[in-house]
């Protein structure tokens, strides 16, 4: 009803004709010299105000109540005034949907917006007052500086800093209950602040951009203290003023999130390799067992180590690999992939190391570990290495892992799975889903990452994303895009570490 009246006002202040009902307000609100500009101005603080409520802000709650109020005292006896007397009691009896509340900071910056904007008016009036055609009544300077300050109100509160040491540690002993999941770890990313449940036996890592809340991954913890965890980082999130999204939920959690209205839909599957099911004999397993062999005839070897077991010798090589892969580019990633790669922030991560004959490393992979199983991080390698190594690292930690009781190894993500396997059977808005997909291939790598996966006939955990509505998709998508492909805001990522060149290489024990 709000943007209603602010249709109304902008109608009014382009002459538009309007039925009796309502000719008294627009006629109040546009009557002078500068009416027509009062009324534009007014209509632009009326949308606003209704968006705000839109996103359920206090601000915005009281201020149209207070309009409603002084709207029905200039009415009079109108249906106009029926109306507004309507929106009051629909706002009275609906208060406590409009959590959120603008910090004491927040309405500073308000008022100083304000301030500023009348008093810049109020300069330009005085230096251009012998030209009274392009003077701006106080009338006109009111509105706009009440729209300003209104802006400044409404926008979401700030980002909260990254969680600090002591918070995440206690993340980190969540993420080591024996129900977690795959992507429990990818949680404690140094970017991420946390929310936890009442009872302090469940958090929800999330991160903050564009007015959105993005979740990686689901809650970590007990899972009966999941929904609480759930139910306490939406509030937060109401408060803030943030809209709610989840990247990479699991389809049997979504429930969790649905209970607050969000939606969701399916992207693609985790991959995973059940370690006891997990055989290279086989006609469906001969490529990886003919790229393996090739490593072996090439004399290549591995070895797996703690991460924070690493001599500095060895890191230093370790990083130089990273480096000549990167290429100059920086990491991406947000729900599946942990920060600070050899900088000693993340001890408990396994390495799987690769050796040429030479003894020289030509690739490496990390493993993040949780409970019974391991979640690939990064794959890294030499561009110029012989063919095979990711292979050979992978079935070589699947054997390790089955020699030390680990019953799960997760592998990357296949996005758009069912897409890509669809085949024939797909129909015309697939068809030109996939034709996209293939074409920007070389740049996002979803193809050929599932074609590689698909190799190791592995098992598939769906994964979605939730949201609140499908006219908040195109913020939530960016919000989740800007996080997974690591765009240029990010300044909170642990820097790898400098590749000292006078560090010598270490040759591996064989």
């Amino acid at each position: 009803m709000t943007g209603g009246f602010g249709v109304v006002a902008a109608l009014a202040a382009l002459r538009v004709a309007l039925p009796s009902w309502v000719r008294p307000a627009a006629h109040m609100l546009c009557q002078g010299p500068h009416g027509r500009l009062h009324g534009g101005l007014f209509a632009v603080g009326l949308i606003l105000l209704a968006h705000g409520l839109l996103r359920r802000r206090k601000v915005a709650y009281w201020v149209a109540l207070l309009l409603a109020g002084c709207g029905i005292l200039v009415a009079g006896h109108s249906i106009l005034a029926l109306v507004l007397v309507g929106c009051g009691v629909l706002l009275t009896v609906r208060r406590a949907e409009f959590p959120a509340v603008p910090s004491l900071g927040r309405m500073r910056i308000a008022a100083y917006a304000g301030l500023i904007v009348l008093g810049t008016g109020t300069f330009y009036d005085g230096v251009i007052q012998r030209h009274d055609e392009l003077r701006v009544d106080l009338g006109s300077l009111v509105l706009l500086s009440v729209s300003v300050a209104l802006v400044v109100l409404l926008a979401p509160a700030a980002p909260p800093p990254p969680a600090d040491g002591f918070t995440r540690a206690r993340v980190r002993e969540l993420v080591q209950h024996p129900a977690s999941d795959t992507l429990a770890p990818f949680v404690l990313r140094h970017d991420k602040a946390y929310v936890f449940s009442p009872d302090g036996r469940a958090a929800v890592g999330y991160r903050v951009l564009l007015g959105t809340a993005v979740v990686g991954g689901d809650p970590v913890g007990d899972p009966e203290s999941f929904q609480s965890a759930v139910d306490t980082f939406v509030a937060t999130c109401d408060r803030a003023g943030w809209r709610v999204s989840v990247l990479a939920v699991r389809g049997d959690l979504e429930h969790l999130w649905r209970r607050h209205g969000l939606r969701t839909v399916g992207i693609g599957d985790e991959v995973v390799l059940p370690v006891d099911g997990f055989d290279l004999s086989g006609r469906a397993m001969r490529n990886v067992r003919q790229a393996v062999q090739r490593t072996h005839n090439m004399g290549v070897t591995t070895r797996i180590v703690r991460e924070g077991d690493l001599p500095g010798s060895l890191r230093a090589e370790l990083a130089a690999v990273s480096s000549r892969w990167l290429n100059g580019s920086r990491e991406r990633g947000f729900s599946m992939i942990l920060d600070g790669m050899l900088a000693g922030t993340h001890p408990d991560c396994l390495l799987v190391i690769a050796y040429d004959g030479s003894g020289r490393v030509v690739g490496f992979q990390r493993y993040a570990r949780c409970g019974q199983a391991l979640s690939l991080d990064t794959m890294r390698r030499d561009r110029n290495g012989p063919n095979g190594l990711n292979e050979r690292m992978i079935v070589d930690l699947v054997t390790y892992a089955r020699a030390h009781g680990i019953s799960l190894v997760s592998l990357n993500f296949a996005a758009f799975r069912t897409l890509i396997d669809a085949g024939a059977t797909r129909g015309p808005v697939e068809k030109a889903g996939y034709k996209a997909l293939h074409l920007l291939d070389p740049f996002i790598q979803v193809e050929s990452l599932y074609l590689f996966n698909a190799k190791f006939r592995p098992s598939f955990v769906p994964r979605g994303v939730a949201f609140p509505s499908l006219v908040s998709l195109p913020v939530v998508a960016m919000a989740m895009v800007g996080m997974e492909f690591g765009l240029g805001y990010d300044r909170h990522r642990p820097p790898e570490p400098e590749i000292p060149s006078y560090l010598p290489v270490m040759h591996p024990i064989r």
